[in-house]
């Protein structure tokens, strides 16, 4: 019969996972790695209300294994939780619980598979979840963007808890964690997670980001918070932002540019002129070869009006007149 191990343990700045499977004598062992704490941020910000249908689809999908008592439905039942370990690594050890619990639901002749098969827990799971991304990034908040006194993160989080319990607030229970000290990937010794759920994969990285201190701060682009590693005057995350595929970083490098450009005279002339003549193209009053001739005189042009060679009169003259 089927059994699995999850571990996951962070050194040397990663995140390091191993999913091993056993059945009878065959091992089979999958690895991932990243940069720590990019799992928990990005769970943090998962859509978990446009996931919902796919917690339902495998709420159903379970249930009809019950009720049907068929190997093929539980194969085609365990595709989804495949399908939704895709989303996020998080929801690897959801695959491998209830890759066994199906597993034991068979080889008992799905006598009794209640026992096993616990749909209600998958109802549950989505509301779980957005409780657990709300209070978690309600607690980074607090102690990196809106507490910005001196004091040490201990300090923070004992005031924090102080505050929340006095208002009757709950914020992020941690739990205790299975922790073990070993040899991971044969080549790196560490302190190692056993997660049971993933409650305690989120406790831990939270709970590690808070005692090494990474620091976070809010993107001020797309507004989600993001570890500061690095250079500390970073304001924007490396996260894609539009359908262009640009990151945060690179639109606020670009407005930046712009607001630079907004008091340089000689450039809004520029830009605008530059603005009309590429929608020319598109509505045929120019050619690409035309338009790119015509912008390699007038940067020539413009670099002659901001080394003082002509007048901003002189230049807007000739670009209306090229």
């Amino acid at each position: 019969m089927l059994s699995f191990q999850f571990k996951t343990c962070i050194t040397n700045g990663r995140e390091l996972y191993a999913f091993i499977e056993e059945e009878l004598n065959d091992q089979q062992m999958s690895t991932r790695a990243t940069v720590f704490p990019e799992s928990l941020l990005s769970f943090l910000y998962l859509d978990i209300e446009q996931m919902r249908p796919v917690f339902q689809g495998l709420a159903d999908g379970v249930r009809r294994v019950i009720t049907e008592k068929s190997r093929e439905e539980s194969e085609r039942t365990y595709k989804l939780f495949c399908d939704l370990a895709d989303a996020h690594v998080y929801f690897e050890l959801l695959r491998l619980d209830w890759k066994l619990r199906l597993d034991r639901a068979w080889y008992m002749g799905y006598e009794f598979p209640q026992n096993f098969l616990q749909a209600e827990y998958l109802d549950e799971m989505p509301d779980k979840l957005l409780t657990l991304q709300q209070q978690a990034l309600e607690l980074l908040t607090q102690i990196w963007v809106t507490d910005t006194g001196e004091c040490s993160v201990d300090e923070k989080m004992t005031a924090c808890y102080l505050a929340a319990e006095q208002a009757g607030r709950e914020l992020f229970r941690f739990q205790p964690q299975r922790m073990n000290y070993e040899l991971l990937y044969r080549e790196t010794f560490a302190e190692i997670l056993c997660p049971e759920t993933v409650y305690d994969l989120i406790d831990y990285h939270l709970r590690e980001c808070l005692k090494r201190e990474i620091k976070m701060r809010a993107c001020k682009n797309c507004g989600r918070l993001f570890a500061v590693t690095g250079h500390g005057g970073i304001e924007y995350c490396d996260r894609p932002f539009d359908e262009k595929g640009r990151t945060c970083k690179e639109i606020g490098a670009f407005r930046v540019w712009e607001k630079s450009k907004s008091g340089d005279e000689v450039f809004k002339v520029y830009r605008r002129e530059y603005k009309k003549r590429f929608a020319w193209i598109k509505s045929g009053r120019l050619t690409q070869e035309e338009f790119y001739a015509w912008s390699e005189k007038a940067r020539e042009k413009k670099a002659e009006c901001e080394s003082g060679k002509t007048t901003l009169e002189e230049f807007g003259r000739w670009l209306g007149e090229s």
